[in-house]
């Protein structure tokens, strides 16, 4: 089952942070177990990148997490086709319109995040972490 990863269920992850940390490294050990396949765009690996080198100021330990988050999820292109769908539809967050057409591009059954409401118009089947992991941790 491919799922995209948004972006918060990582930084979770990568900056410890609480009270997410638990259920969002479930969602990444289920990637990591093959139970999903985790997917995240390549915008989002730069974002990842950023925040954590800008949260520890460490850009050798930004570069080691970003090494472990590509041994666990699979990285989609973001193309020119989903860049003008997103700006057309003129969402209230461009980022996650962005995240959301590059789902719909590559056939992911679901986006997981902790912000549903940011996504619910976009067409997309979403599921919160603890959804998730109800429905795949079996």
């Amino acid at each position: 089952m491919k799922v995209m990863i948004d972006t918060n269920i990582i930084i979770d992850v990568l900056t410890e942070r609480e009270p997410y940390f638990q259920e969002s490294h479930k969602v990444l050990s289920l990637c990591e177990s093959k139970k999903i396949i985790g997917y995240v765009t390549a915008s989002t690996i730069t974002d990842i990148f950023y925040v954590v080198r800008k949260y520890t100021h460490n850009t050798e330990l930004a570069y080691k997490c970003l090494g472990n988050m590509l041994d666990i999820v699979k990285i989609l292109p973001v193309t020119n086709d989903n860049v003008v769908a997103a700006f057309i539809a003129k969402a209230k967050d461009f980022e996650d319109r962005l995240l959301a057409e590059c789902a719909i591009a590559n056939n992911c059954a679901y986006i997981i995040t902790r912000n549903t409401n940011d996504f619910s118009e976009f067409g997309v089947p979403l599921l919160t972490p603890t959804e998730a992991i109800e429905k795949f941790d079996k």
